[in-house]
């Protein structure tokens, strides 16, 4: 029984690895991936002599998912906290304090908000607080988050507060994300509850209050020495030692089944040609998971399936940019202060939020730098696209220094683009999910997992992977043992 797992992000990895936990022999397993190194988001860039994750730059540790991967990988004692943990936010034209008793934006300690929430005015604040006397709203499972939001607090609180923390995550809208597709545990929590506050049935799943020292250990995330990069090395590590096979610069650009096996025609992106036919190879395997973005996912399951073709290609995507600038240190008016800046899609600005990398984590501090890592680009917000990367950095940097007082210039800039960043989960984007699974349990033994359909963090797109694995081996029973 031979297994063949299309995509070699996390996903696809963390899907590999469950295989052979599961008992597959590892030599049966093959895993490709179109670009000439694995890791997918996951990855780096250099700027000032410094590594810059320019993906992802931590993952949550309220889910054993990446911890316990580290753990399987003999890479735990490589994991860090970060530094700080505190933010603030750019609203009315100047840098406000994350405010105090909320959980992704959202109110849970109303007497706490309301006495450190500096960047809503007094009727905001005051609508925030209608939230223990307004009727109970009825929310279903095609509602936005920005509908349960705007209804239990007001325009402000989600405008200023939940739309940059949520939206920011999935570089998308609460006006468009599902609330029952992004924030599942909210829906769940208020709906369950015969109150009518969205903040008393949520204070009852927020996490605990940090100890008034404030420890590294109870900050809810965490990373690696060398960069989120350190798991996808430890992954790929161990499916060699093991014995699987990876091919990397080996894109998959169709699929086809004949009943019995899937077959997977591939073409290297080492080799620049005209002619596909030239270059091309076709892999065939018994069981196949598509660990792959829904564009890509979809070119290739129109060749066994039209109807989960369509329906995967109804997820739509962000792009996204992340800008590096290297400042010396003494550039700004004030010193910076905690991990970072959000800044609200209100503003109407290019930039979304800048990370203050060489602050949040002690190990990337360099005594005479600051290194900022400034993210551009929302669902919709198509701007950036069509700027070539010098005016992009020349315009990054205005904004910069706008939000933060720079009084120079930086001394180095790197670019980077992200296309199909980060799926869009609209309402009833979990129903879509789960249809396009079924009709696709009709094909034979093929699975999709990643982060278009089962969450965009590294921990949900871990599980993802496992779980696809699970149950791609429960399918063909235990024939490959």
């Amino acid at each position: 029984m031979n297994y063949l797992v299309v995509g070699a992000g996390i996903t696809g990895i963390a899907a590999s690895i469950e295989l052979i936990s599961l008992g597959v022999d590892p030599t049966k397993i093959t895993l490709i991936e179109a670009q000439d190194r694995c890791g997918g988001k996951i990855r780096s860039k250099m700027i000032a002599g410094i590594s810059i994750d320019v993906g992802p730059d931590s993952f949550l540790t309220r889910s054993q998912a990446g911890i316990d991967l580290a753990k399987k990988l003999n890479i735990l004692d490589q994991v860090v906290r970060p530094s700080t943990f505190s933010a603030t936010i750019f609203a009315k034209g100047r840098l406000h304090d994350v405010p105090s008793g909320i959980m992704l934006g959202v109110p849970v300690d109303i007497r706490a908000f309301l006495g450190s929430a500096s960047m809503l005015s007094l009727k905001g604040r005051l609508r925030a607080g209608l939230d223990f006397v307004l009727p109970k709203t009825k929310i279903g499972d095609d509602a936005t988050i920005s509908h349960l939001i705007r209804a239990r607090f007001g325009h402000e609180v989600d405008e200023l507060l939940v739309d940059p923390m949520v939206g920011g995550i999935n570089a998308g809208s609460t006006k468009y994300l599902g609330l029952a597709s992004v924030a599942p545990a909210f829906l769940k929590s208020y709906n369950s509850q015969s109150g009518r506050s969205l903040a008393k049935s949520l204070i009852k799943i927020a996490p605990p209050k940090p100890s008034a020292d404030g420890t590294k250990s109870e900050i809810p995330f965490a990373s690696f020495g060398g960069g989120l990069e350190t798991l996808v090395q430890g992954g790929v590590a161990h499916l060699l030692k093991e014995g699987a096979t990876i091919m990397t610069s080996t894109q998959a650009i169709a699929l086809a089944s004949d009943g019995i096996k899937f077959h997977v025609r591939t073409k290297s992106t080492a080799i620049a040609t005209e002619n596909d036919s030239e270059i091309a190879q076709e892999l065939s395997a018994d069981a196949l998971i598509l660990a792959l973005p829904a564009p890509q996912a979809t070119t290739l399951l129109g060749g066994v399936s039209q109807a989960v073709a369509e329906l995967i290609g109804r997820i739509d995507y962000s792009q996204v940019g992340i800008v590096l600038l290297a400042y010396k240190k003494g550039s700004f008016k004030a010193p910076l202060k905690g991990s970072g800046v959000l800044v609200p899609k209100i503003n109407n600005r290019l930039i979304t939020a800048i990370t203050f990398a060489s602050r949040k984590w002690s190990h990337l501090d360099n005594s005479g730098l600051e290194i900022l890592k400034v993210s551009i680009g929302r669902h919709r917000d198509t701007r950036f696209e069509s700027m070539s990367d010098e005016d992009l950095t020349r315009a990054v940097s205005q904004e910069v220094g706008e939000v933060l007082g720079a009084t120079v210039a930086p001394i180095e800039s790197v670019v980077f683009r992200w296309k199909d960043a980060l799926a869009q989960y609209r309402p009833f984007h979990s129903q879509l999910v789960a249809s396009a699974r079924e009709e696709l349990s009709k094909v034979g033994a093929i699975e999709i997992c990643g982060a278009a359909y089962d969450g965009v963090g590294l921990p949900s797109c871990i599980e993802s992977g496992q779980k696809a694995a699970q149950r791609l081996h429960a399918t063909v029973g235990a024939n490959d043992l």
